[in-house]
């Protein structure tokens, strides 16, 4: 995000930076990732890439919402969470739920928190969202599930945008 304030930017300016900012590639970290884990450690590279995707994600997301919305610090470290998400949004009129791809979102961030902090466990709020994952056993196929979660985040993320440019 560029060094200036939302209050020292006009409302032409926010405008084309929120235009520039969907073509943002969200997975050039998570591709590079991939690009060096090699065939003997790809599944790791994915796993990997899922984090990274996640993570770019949510700091391309608040520094949108941020310079859209006009947050304060505490209000864009608050907007990281899915409750604060919501509510913060829809006090400036905006469904997030409705936002085409937020269940990926929250999907992406409950992968990316399960590889970090439950060993790659699939958790029950996992359980079944790729057909290959169930309850209590390690997560499987994490280049199957990055392709399907990578090309959709990146739709939500233009949504998104789409939705703050109204």
């Amino acid at each position: 995000m560029s060094d200036r304030s939302h209050e020292s930017l006009t409302d032409i300016e926010i405008l084309d930076i929120l235009q520039s900012m969907k073509k943002d590639e969200l997975d050039v970290e998570a591709k590079e990732i991939i690009r060096n884990g090699g065939k003997a450690g790809r599944q790791e590279a994915h796993k990997q890439a899922l984090i990274a995707l996640n993570h770019s994600f949510e700091e391309k997301f608040v520094e949108a919402v941020t310079l859209a919305l006009g947050l304060n610090p505490a209000q864009a470290k608050k907007i990281r969470y899915k409750k604060d998400r919501i509510r913060i949004l829809k006090a400036r009129g905006i469904d997030y739920l409705a936002i085409d791809g937020a269940e990926t979102a929250q999907v992406l961030a409950q992968i990316a928190q399960a590889i970090t902090r439950e060993d790659a466990i699939v958790t029950k709020d996992l359980h079944n969202i790729f057909p290959f994952w169930k309850e209590g056993w390690p997560m499987v196929q994490f280049d199957s599930a990055y392709k399907i979660l990578s090309e959709d985040i990146q739709l939500h993320y233009v949504a998104l945008i789409d939705e703050l440019l109204r």
